[in-house]
Order: C-alpha cells, then sequence, then structure tokens
C-alpha cells in the first residue's frame, strides 16, 4: 500500500488518501484496493440495533481527484433494500452528506457515522427505491420483514461450511448472482412464455395459471409479482 500511485490533483493529496486508507485500515475495515486506490471495496458490517444487523456488505468508494475536498461516491456493491439506496446499481443518496462533507472529514467518518446513520433512519420521503419507501410508508413491520429476507439472501457472512447455506436454500450472495435473478415480471415475459410452454401439459397441476413465482428480494417473504419498479429514476437524490 505505501508504494500505491495515487490519482489525485497533487502530492498533497495523495498522501492525504493514502493517510486516511490506512487509518480505515487501523480501525479494522478490510479493503481491496487498485493500483492507484482510485477505487476502494471495503467490508462494512449492518450497525447494531437497526434492521440490517448481521448482514455483511460490499461497499465501493470512488475516489474524485479532488478529494479530500470533494466526497467520495459511495456503492452498495452487495445487494440491499433501503428506500435511500438505487437496488440494481447500488448508489446511495447521500445529499446530507455531500452538504455536510468538508476536507476534515475521511474515510472512517463514512463507515463508522455515516452509512450506520442512513441505515438506522431510512428516508422514505426523498427516495431511490421507489418500491422500498412505498412499502415502508405502508407498513414498517412489512418493510422489516422484507429487509430480512434480503439480507439473508444477498448479505449473509460468509459461512466456512458452504454446504450449510446450500442446506438452508442460502447459497446465494452479491458476488454470484447475475442481473436475471433482479428482473421484473415483464422483463422476463420472455424466459416465462418458454417455461409456461414447456409445461403446457400439466394444466391440471396448474390450475389457475400459477407460474410457481418464488419470492421477490423486494417483494419478502410471500410469493407476489417482480418489483421492476423498485428502482425507478427520477429521485430528488
Amino acid at each position: 500500500m505505501a508504494n500505491a500511485v495515487v490519482s489525485t490533483t497533487s502530492p498533497m493529496a495523495g498522501r492525504r488518501l493514502l493517510r486516511d486508507v490506512n487509518r480505515l485500515l487501523a480501525s479494522g475495515y478490510h479493503i481491496v484496493a487498485d493500483d492507484n486506490m482510485a477505487n476502494l471495496n471495503v467490508r462494512f458490517e449492518g450497525p447494531l440495533g437497526s434492521i440490517y444487523q448481521g448482514g455483511v456488505w460490499t461497499v465501493n468508494l470512488s475516489m474524485p481527484q479532488e478529494y479530500p475536498l470533494k466526497a467520495p461516491r459511495v456503492r452498495f456493491v452487495t445487494k440491499i433494500l433501503h428506500p435511500n439506496i438505487e437496488f440494481t446499481s447500488g448508489l446511495v443518496c447521500l445529499n446530507a452528506f455531500k452538504q455536510a462533507w468538508s476536507a476534515s472529514y475521511d474515510l472512517v467518518n463514512i463507515f463508522d457515522t455515516f452509512l450506520p446513520q442512513l441505515l438506522r433512519h431510512p428516508n422514505p420521503h426523498d427516495p431511490l427505491n421507489h418500491r422500498a419507501a412505498a412499502i415502508m410508508k405502508h407498513s414498517e413491520q412489512l418493510f422489516r420483514e422484507h429487509v430480512l429476507v434480503c439480507v439473508k439472501m444477498y448479505a449473509l457472512p460468509v459461512a466456512t461450511n458452504p454446504r450449510n447455506l446450500v442446506e438452508e436454500g442460502l447459497e446465494k450472495h452479491s458476488s454470484d448472482l447475475s442481473l436475471s435473478d433482479l428482473l421484473s415480471d415483464e422483463d422476463n415475459d420472455d424466459e416465462e412464455g418458454d417455461q409456461a410452454g414447456s409445461g403446457a401439459g400439466a394444466g391440471d397441476r396448474a390450475s389457475g395459471g400459477g407460474s410457481g413465482n418464488a419470492a421477490d428480494p423486494e417483494d419478502g417473504p410471500a410469493p407476489g409479482p417482480g418489483a421492476g419498479d423498485a428502482a425507478a429514476a427520477g429521485s430528488n437524490c
């Protein structure tokens, strides 16, 4: 790390970034960085006392050349259900964070303060994930159930014995999920049509047109339609 070439506007800024990365490491965070530290992947655990407790996420920081004068761009690589985090891209709505950012802050502030506060206090009134916001406005208990399902599907810590996850049906994590796992019913019309055609002879067993929909990660534990509008654009973030 000490020999890394840092892509910034000045040698002083490069030394500052290197110092902040070392502080993050000293605080116990696991970091994977590219050669010039323009992108950092940081292991982030759900804050204690929140509905995200027990989950582990990879969070990407895209470091601007103007750092620390300009805040990093924050993105969840691991899928997370949160009204202020876009489900597909993982981009975080941090208007208040960007407005409050100053050169006196460092990377530890992001993971010790800003992200824990975001996960403890989701705001459904300024959403990036409109579906999550609608669920939360309708019922906080239902939103909690949906979050717990997504944590189990995507953000469980890596087990020492992978067979335990297979037995529990939770073997998929963000690292091995394809985009098709997140598509809405509309996006999967062609694929479902093929499946329906192949099962046409089983009409008696599937009367009423049921297609055996699995629980969508954004729809919670109960079977239901896909969540194609879960990450609708147009937010103020």
